[in-house]
């Protein structure tokens, strides 16, 4: 008979680590059963932006649920309504005025690659169906998702059910070129990408030229330009998105994650008036919990207090601490090979196993997040909540290099 009090029942595959149970949180900080604290170093899953503890946004989720339990999908509700407007009127690029939303980022970039199909569809190219992803890159679970990406880890096994979507790598202009030509723009239907890479490659950042050649490609063809934003949107890397940080010029961008800062399931997606005009009647399908009333009046709440507290440009400036400090502290620290990022994302690529490292740093008190994927095989990603202080920045340092040192 197993022990009731043994958290270990939780994980669905045996062998599993014993990751410490949390009872709460508050700032940067996750409370566990032990009583113990343990600093959050990568906002959960690098969701955690506005930081734990918001009694506010549970009052908000809690007040819709109260209201109504379920609505159909398509139907307009008043936390919809707000949510929408606060996107298109606060928060979307100009001309992004059509978007709908999911339960995550899996769901929003699966959606992405049927928006692709349905436009290029719509526009009587029916042989277009090809959305060419990069390599490495990490769009999530669904089937389509993973048949996008470049993750070696999460695709192995997997290989029959997914489709034989191109690649090109994460920094190369003239082999972006070279791709389009090899499978014919009249094939292709989409370009998705990661403006700055995420748990594949631990922000692996592509040049000015890279973009503007990507950018120019997608609008000579025709082919839709998707920039997944589901790490790198609403404020991560230290601009509202992150695809502003270079000349790269998106038709679709798909988010989860930071929109409902890690206390509710959301994501969305968003298009230009152009596309959504193109679709008009092609009956583009939705989801059950599309839309749901608790998440988005937490969502709308998420976005309330990034821009009360300005914590955006927050992420900017603590960034620039945390960048200044994880150089200063790592450099020449025997297993860092590379440190990189904007805002309060950032990778540090090592010559170790970084789940090794993930647990040394857990029993120091310290979560830092697993990434990496072909020529990045392993890496640590440092991105804590926007609320992180000076303080909290050095003892999240220290502790890094600490556990870095205690592999061996």
């Amino acid at each position: 008979m197993s022990d009731a009090h043994d958290p270990s029942r939780y994980a669905f595959l045996p062998g599993t680590p014993p990751y410490p149970t949390v009872t709460g949180g508050d700032g940067v900080w996750l409370h566990t059963a032990d009583g113990g604290r343990m600093l959050d170093g990568a906002g959960g899953a690098i969701v955690g932006n506005i930081g734990w503890g918001r009694s506010e946004v549970a009052d908000a989720a809690r007040d819709a649920m109260a209201a109504c339990g379920y609505v159909v999908p398509l139907w307009p509700t008043p936390w919809r309504l707000e949510l929408r407007d606060r996107l298109v009127g606060r928060w979307l690029p100009h001309g992004f005025g059509h978007l709908f939303f999911t339960s995550g980022g899996s769901e929003s970039t699966d959606s992405a690659l049927r928006l692709a199909r349905a436009y290029q569809v719509s526009q009587g190219r029916p042989d277009r169906w090809k959305v060419i992803g990069r390599h490495p890159s990490y769009h999530g679970m669904t089937v389509g998702a993973m048949a996008a990406a470049s993750h070696l880890g999460r695709q192995a096994g997997y290989e029959p059910l997914l489709l034989p979507f191109p690649k090109v790598p994460w920094d190369d202009a003239e082999q972006v070129v070279k791709v389009f030509e090899q499978e014919d723009p009249a094939t292709i239907a989409g370009f998705i990408a990661e403006p700055i890479t995420g748990a594949a490659g631990a922000c692996l950042t592509a040049s000015d030229d890279y973009w503007r050649t990507v950018t120019e490609l997608c609008r000579e063809h025709d082919v839709l330009l998707i920039a997944d934003e589901v790490m790198t949107g609403y404020g991560r890397t230290g601009t509202t998105w992150g695809h502003q940080h270079f000349p790269f010029d998106p038709d679709v961008i798909v988010g989860g994650k930071g929109l409902g800062g890690g206390y509710v399931p959301i994501g969305a997606v968003a298009t230009t008036d152009r596309v959504a005009e193109a679709l008009r009647g092609s009956g583009f399908m939705y989801f059950t919990f599309t839309g749901n009333d608790a998440s988005c009046a937490a969502a709308s709440k998420v976005l309330e207090i990034l821009e009360r507290e300005q914590l955006v440009e927050r992420s900017r400036t603590m960034g620039e601490v945390l960048g200044s400090r994880l150089r200063d502290a790592l450099d020449g620290q025997r297993y860092v090979r590379d440190i990189r990022g904007r805002g309060l994302f950032y990778g540090v690529e090592i010559d170790a196993n970084r789940d090794a490292v993930v647990m040394a740093a857990i029993e120091r008190g310290l979560w830092v997040y697993p990434a990496g994927s072909g020529p990045v095989p392993n890496a640590i990603m440092v991105a804590p909540p926007f609320v992180v202080s000076e303080a909290e920045i050095d003892q999240l340092v220290d502790v890094l290099r600490a556990s870095l040192d205690a592999v061996g």
